[in-house]
């Protein structure tokens, strides 16, 4: 069987899956009494498995009340429960242009857009399997579910395709970054930041690689080459502190750090280190009180995760709420 015909069908089946995940999203909601009684029949239909019944019934209502938002969702639901995804995405765009609040039409509309970008994503493998973006999509695939070696390798053969794609020499550059590969992930920052000179991911990314390799001098440069292209980084600020605090400035420090809670007032990380740049200032009171705030948003996160561990079972699982995601990057 030729690969072009074995794809077509590996699509084919995909997009069966799809339609049976469609199915269970529109029977997945229960009648409610508020409904018209024709948005009610129409509801009963897709139930029953009637799904052309429900259409029209919903295409009636909707003339004689093209003010009726419901009539779209039951609409979209109709199509979506019949594999046609773009007509339901098209109704449920109209539900929310009648009402943008529209909680059955945003919550029918996240799932659509979820089935459509799977099914997109299985046409480009299907049509450009070695292509930049079907190598890049597989990638962050990989990244998602955790596949660090898996995802190396998709970004190396994307970058086989497109030499000159700074997105993807950013993405190998975090990724060997968070392996501690510095070296390696340096040669990735510096191809970006030669074809695109204003990129500030590999301006951070280099700085936080010359920081934990102790060049702090090329550290501070790569940070102040990152707050040239984007000044109101918190992220950067910090970690510009950092870096002139173990190069021994610590006055200037203490400009930065203040610059970076002034953008980012809780993060804890800066009040550590203002304290310590204060210390070496031999500004005694002034460090107390840095590290009595770093204390008290310590403490305060203690007290969240806490309450969170109070929860139902349901929802005390919930991922922690981090100050700043940018700010995991740091050291």
């Amino acid at each position: 069987m030729g690969l072009a015909k074995a794809g077509r069908m590996k699509f084919k089946s995909t997009r069966i899956g799809f339609l049976g995940l469609a199915l269970m999203l529109v029977i997945a909601q229960p009648l409610r009494g508020d409904q018209a009684p024709e948005i009610a029949e129409g509801t009963r239909a897709l139930y029953q498995g009637d799904f052309e019944k429900a259409r029209t019934l919903a295409l009636e209502y909707f003339e004689g009340h093209p003010e009726s938002a419901e009539a779209q969702v039951l609409l979209a639901r109709a199509e979506l429960s019949q594999g046609q995804f773009e007509p339901a995405y098209e109704a449920l765009r109209k539900s929310l242009d009648l009402d943008p609040g529209n909680i059955n039409a945003l919550y029918y509309l996240e799932k659509l857009c979820v089935i459509l970008s799977q099914t997109e994503f299985q046409r480009l493998l299907v049509l450009a399997p070695d292509s930049l973006w079907a190598h890049q999509l597989r990638a962050e695939s990989y990244l998602a579910r955790h596949q660090n070696n898996e995802a190396e390798n998709e970004f190396r053969a994307a970058l086989k395709s497109r030499p000159d794609s700074v997105t993807v020499l950013d993405a190998l550059g975090e990724l060997l970054r968070l392996e501690f590969k510095f070296d390696e992930a340096l040669e990735f920052y510096a191809r970006a930041a030669k074809l695109a000179p204003r990129d500030y991911t590999s301006a951070y990314g280099s700085g936080v690689c010359h920081l934990y390799k102790q060049n702090y001098q090329r550290a501070i440069e790569s940070f102040h080459r990152a707050l040239q292209i984007d000044p109101k980084s918190a992220a950067a600020r910090l970690a510009l502190g950092d870096a002139l605090l173990r190069a021994n400035q610590a006055k200037a420090a203490v400009a930065e750090l203040r610059a970076a809670l002034s953008l980012g007032p809780n993060m804890r990380q800066a009040y550590s280190l203002l304290g310590r740049a204060y210390q070496k200032l031999g500004q005694t009171r002034e460090a107390e009180q840095a590290l009595q705030k770093e204390r008290e948003l310590e403490q305060a996160e203690i007290n969240a995760r806490q309450m969170d561990d109070e929860l139902s079972p349901s929802t005390q699982h919930q991922p922690e709420r981090p100050l700043n995601p940018e700010l995991r990057k740091l050291p």
